[in-house]
């Protein structure tokens, strides 16, 4: 049985590597994977949150504003927009926090918020425009695509419903963009749904 056995597990570790040296995704997933749990963090996530609950329970009006300046000081954001529905069943603006003004709306069964609602994705413009495929079924609106500083598409998911989305402008430094990033953005995104 020694031989078979041996037999067996060479045939499985060649078939795992040769698995993970043609897919794409095997590899993204194993890189994943391993940075999760073998890399140290990059953020404190007790105090990034303890930060980001303190500034949306603030005293005074402009709550909007306030979500999302905390959103945007995750990720050095310098402005963005806060998305909500209204009673005609589109998105519109209802804050801005550095941000001119936008006058247009986005229909709530638009693919672009289907998308945002079912797969609750924080959603990267720039990495969209050069590998679309990678957000398969997404088509980004043009108000979004033409908008020069925009960045990133934080939804903000309030029992499993799109209640709204952020749109955060380019980070006044680089910042690299990973799943620890996006994680955070998408569990502030609910806390701030809440607050909403």
């Amino acid at each position: 049985w020694g031989t078979v056995m041996q037999t067996g597990c060479l045939f499985g570790a060649i078939s795992l590597l040769g698995v993970i040296l043609f897919s794409g995704t095997a590899r993204s997933w194993l890189k994943v994977s391993i940075s999760k749990h073998f890399f140290r963090y990059n953020y404190d996530y007790r105090e990034e949150l303890m930060r980001f609950t303190r500034t949306l329970s603030e005293r005074g009006p402009n709550l909007g504003e306030r979500a999302i300046q905390a959103l945007a000081a995750l990720v050095e954001s310098p402005a963005g927009t806060l998305w909500q529905i209204d009673a005609g069943g589109r998105f519109t603006v209802k804050a801005g926090w550095q941000a001119p003004d936008t006058h247009v709306s986005e229909p709530d069964n638009s693919p672009f918020c289907r998308v945002l609602e079912s797969t609750q994705w924080v959603i990267d413009v720039d990495e969209y425009v050069e590998r679309p495929e990678k957000y398969e079924g997404l088509a980004l609106p043009d108000w979004l695509l033409d908008s020069p500083r925009r960045w990133l598409v934080v939804p903000l998911m309030l029992q499993e419903k799109l209640f709204g989305f952020v749109v955060l402008q380019r980070a006044r430094s680089p910042l690299k963009l990973n799943w620890e990033v996006f994680d955070l953005l998408e569990i502030a995104g609910s806390q701030a749904a809440s607050y909403l």
